[in-house]
């Protein structure tokens, strides 16, 4: 993504067919179609039940990433590998330029955006259990933001702007986060809340232990 301009939202038609390899793959395991549209007793939220009128998240409640890079969250980063943490310039300007099918997200779906964005030390080792390996994903932060280490900017990735496991994963881990647990403690509680559902985790590693 680039400061320069805001991308526009692309038709559900089109989100449909970004899913195709995601259901293919998992059909291949043997496994039900679950993933985004049932997996770990949770349904995708469609684009038009996510911004329902009880469920928008106004302009003045939007959350700020860079509060994600306070003292007491920094206290459980962990190693970047080949990438570099944002600095708080490039969290305040990639989140005003964030995308419109990101602003017309409820709270919760601009919280795991905002966290991806300026924690991303953090969801690298957290593994999505939505079937998105099939894409393939790497972790749940590709749900979020493409590979930078590839793309070289910060470019939003819709597929978590409709898919509520990608969503719940990243706010467990921010939640978890405030409370001081460790990436190890995190991951651990990711593992067990979404994972043994029909649809494969991300081939994630596992994060060094503290």
């Amino acid at each position: 993504m680039t400061t320069l301009g805001v991308p526009t939202p692309r038709p559900w038609s089109r989100r449909l067919r970004a899913l195709v390899p995601v259901f293919i793959v998992t059909l291949s395991l043997g496994g039900a179609v679950t993933g985004c549209a049932s997996g770990a007793g949770t349904a995708m939220q469609t684009p038009a039940a996510m911004a329902s009128p009880t469920a928008m998240a106004s302009q003045d409640a939007t959350p700020d990433p860079v509060a994600a890079t306070s003292p007491v969250a920094a206290t459980a980063a962990v190693p970047m590998g080949g990438m570099t943490m944002p600095t708080g310039d490039e969290v305040s300007a990639t989140w005003a330029a964030r995308p419109d099918y990101v602003k017309a997200l409820p709270a919760a779906g601009q919280q795991a955006y905002a966290f991806a964005l300026a924690r991303p030390d953090v969801l690298q080792w957290m593994p999505c259990y939505c079937g998105c390996a099939g894409i393939p994903h790497r972790s749940n932060l590709d749900c979020f933001f493409q590979r930078r280490e590839v793309k070289g900017t910060y470019q939003y990735e819709e597929h978590a702007s409709f898919c509520d496991i990608c969503v719940k994963t990243a706010n467990m881990a921010s939640d978890m986060l405030q409370q001081g647990k460790t990436a190890v403690e995190i991951r651990a509680a990711v593992d067990s809340t979404f994972g043994g559902g029909a649809a494969p985790g991300t081939n994630t590693a596992l994060p060094p232990a503290s």
